[in-house]
């Protein structure tokens, strides 16, 4: 990142009375990450009352500082401005779109960042697409036949083709594929399994599966990380990277765009021993994490390289922190785990954890290190469930940056598959941010647009590039939000008028 506006000292000082007491009856240690505020949510009944905190998962916005959680108590999207703290708003689903006292959805939510574009799954068979640059009464929406199965669920964006991608788990189960900026589905890919959440990966531009196996017909047999390249067409196929054993039910993934390593969450499968972290260059498993399971969402923060897995089902008692109080798990000790994936030889540790409540969703802000965890009690209580407060827990996660500023660095792009582009990428730092700038040449024939997908401190952004249809050149010039991840992979994507390609790929490289 650049400069911290907030002091880590003062924060730390700030900080270590009030956590004193959940600090010492931790068994493990907190990695680092402390206890900050419980965020209040209007529209939540009091702790314990029926339909308090039903929510699902969060997407953050760094262009806006905006985090957006699915919550469906309210039957919408609750708008956190992460500066404040504070909830500025709630985005309600159309009329519809979710049903009963108990909705199914919203499920995912994420925001497409160089296109401004909210997108949420509403569990049933329809995807919502609210455009944030200009108010918009009603959002744009797809559903689905039944054919495609039904429950859309985890969903993830590849900026490469400007495309959304969607998993509906229950059978028959299926990735369908939207693109944003022509809007339209462009995809259907067939799944060999039930599958929850998805992730996007810059190094390979393969969007990584993880699969459940939860529809009944194999027992989990099926269950593991699935992988599915664009450039292999709209229907697939998909391949499997690694069957995850002991049986290990994929829910949340998240990816070290630098290592190539994905940590997956798991739950509910016999024998389930707690998340995993798994190579995905050669589907070895690397590590399970037997102090953290019964996991939903896992995120990642760039700019620490760090994986939070949101284990709200968690049944390990190494930790020490309190466990609910008995409910349809029976009782579970919910904990925030910390993996750290800065370790020589790709080597990822768990750092560390800390006690939350009733839950199983995490987001971050990686601009302030800050992790967001809803709850419906916090602190847990094994003889009420009444005794705490429901809300967002924010934690800040005070560990220096996996990397120092960078004032110069580059990446040499060589052409993929039959691409002959090329050129060179520089990253220089221009005030307080950095600029990228590049003259890629031999474009693809036909090409009328490009841009580069750069991974950062931040997140995968978006930098446009302005295309020579004569020659078949183009000249890219943008400010980043961070700072490029040294080891990280850009791609230029060029676009002939039917969706993005990838055409090149290079390293980043510098100081």
């Amino acid at each position: 990142m650049r400069r911290p506006t907030i002091s880590r000292t003062q924060i730390l000082a700030a900080l270590l009375t009030a956590t004193a007491g959940l600090a010492a009856a931790q068994s493990l240690p907190n990695g680092g990450v402390q206890y900050m505020q419980t965020i209040q949510i209007p529209g939540w009944g009091a702790t314990g009352s029926r339909g308090n905190a039903n929510v699902d998962l969060m997407g953050y916005n760094p262009v806006t500082r905006m985090m957006y959680l699915a919550d469906r108590t309210n039957k919408g999207i609750d708008v956190i401005d992460t500066r404040s703290n504070a909830v500025v708003g709630l985005i309600k689903m159309p009329p519809g779109s979710v049903y009963g006292a108990s909705p199914t959805g919203p499920n995912a939510v994420l925001v497409a960042i160089n296109l401004q574009q909210l997108v949420v799954t509403d569990g049933l068979q329809s995807v919502y697409v609210w455009d944030l640059r200009a108010p918009q009464a009603q959002p744009d929406v797809y559903t689905f036949p039944t054919s495609l199965g039904t429950d859309t669920d985890g969903l993830d964006y590849d900026p490469i083709n400007q495309t959304i991608y969607v998993v509906t788990d229950n059978p028959p189960e299926y990735m369908i594929g939207i693109n944003l900026a022509y809007k339209t589905i462009v995809s259907q890919i067939a799944l060999p399994a039930s599958s929850d959440l998805i992730r996007w990966s810059s190094i390979d531009g393969k969007i990584y599966i993880a699969a459940e196996d939860g529809d009944g017909n194999n027992n989990n047999a099926a269950a593991g990380v699935y992988a599915y390249d664009p450039a292999t067409g709209p229907s697939g196929p998909v391949t499997l990277v690694s069957k995850v054993g002991p049986p290990c039910p994929g829910h949340g993934i998240n990816i070290d765009p630098i290592s190539n390593i994905a940590v997956m969450g798991c739950f509910g499968g016999t024998g389930d021993t707690g998340d995993v972290a798994v190579n995905l260059s050669t589907g070895t498993v690397l590590k399970t994490f037997t102090d953290a399971g019964g996991t939903d969402a896992v995120v990642f923060n760039p700019n620490l390289r760090r994986f939070y897995v949101a284990a709200g089902l968690n049944t390990a008692t190494t930790s020490g922190c309190p466990k609910s109080a008995p409910g349809p798990f029976g009782q579970t000790t919910p904990i925030l785990g910390i993996a750290d994936a800065t370790g020589a030889s790709g080597a990822v540790t768990l750092d560390g954890v800390v006690c939350t409540g009733g839950g199983h969703i995490a987001g971050v802000d990686p601009i302030t290190n800050v992790i967001y965890v809803p709850v419906s009690q916090y602190p847990e209580d094994p003889t009420s469930s009444t005794s705490g407060t429901n809300g967002v827990l924010a934690f800040r996660d005070t560990t220096p940056p996996a990397q120092a500023p960078v004032s110069t660095a580059s990446a040499t792009l060589k052409g993929i598959g039959t691409s002959v582009a090329t050129g060179t990428v520089q990253f220089n730092l221009v005030g307080r941010k950095i600029r990228v700038t590049a003259s890629p040449a031999s474009l693809p024939s036909g090409s009328v647009a490009a841009w580069l997908t750069v991974p950062t401190t931040v997140t995968d952004e978006w930098a446009a590039c302005a295309v020579n249809p004569t020659n078949l050149s183009a000249v890219c010039n943008e400010d980043l939000i961070g700072d490029p991840l040294l080891g990280g992979t850009v791609t230029l994507s060029v676009d002939s008028g039917q969706g993005g390609v990838a055409a090149a790929r290079g390293t980043v490289s510098g100081h």
